[in-house]
């Protein structure tokens, strides 16, 4: 079975930076000299679309109210075993088989870091150091990705 990982990461920067005019920032800006933007501005330069925070199994229900600890999130739908590669993400054994769906819309007052390209992977980042609040979570909880 074959993914399009390449392709949605491909179109992802074309339609940031192509068409949005939005720099996507090299793998080693340190997140100090990140642009700063609130969820309106994300949701601009993403025409609409909602930003994926990965999970663990283990980590089902522990974000549905929001979380006031740093995450790394990404605009790019990714299959589970793709998650890892992309994303360079910790745990590297264990494919992210759930995602949580937040919309910048419901962040008006969070601070949103980016975007980067992930370093150490090929994908695309936006961090958000305060976390999210509960009202960012797209239907409530997490979803099942296959």
């Amino acid at each position: 079975m074959g993914t399009s990982s390449w392709l949605v990461t491909l179109l992802d920067q074309e339609m940031l930076e192509a068409i949005r005019g939005v720099t996507i920032y090299h793998r080693l800006t340190p997140d100090a000299q990140l642009p700063q933007k609130n969820g309106q501005q994300v949701t601009d330069e993403l025409g609409g679309r909602y930003l994926l925070r990965y999970l663990l199994p283990h980590q089902v229900g522990l974000f549905t109210t929001g979380s006031t600890h740093r995450q790394y999130v990404t605009p790019t739908a990714y299959a589970p075993g793709e998650t890892i590669y992309w994303l360079a993400l910790p745990a590297p054994r264990q494919p992210r088989t759930y995602v949580l769906v937040l919309d910048p819309r419901k962040m008006p007052n969070t601070e949103i870091l980016g975007p980067r390209w992930v370093r150490l992977g090929t994908g695309i980042e936006y961090i958000l150091p305060g976390g999210f609040p509960s009202g960012a979570v797209v239907g409530g909880w997490e979803i099942r990705v296959r």
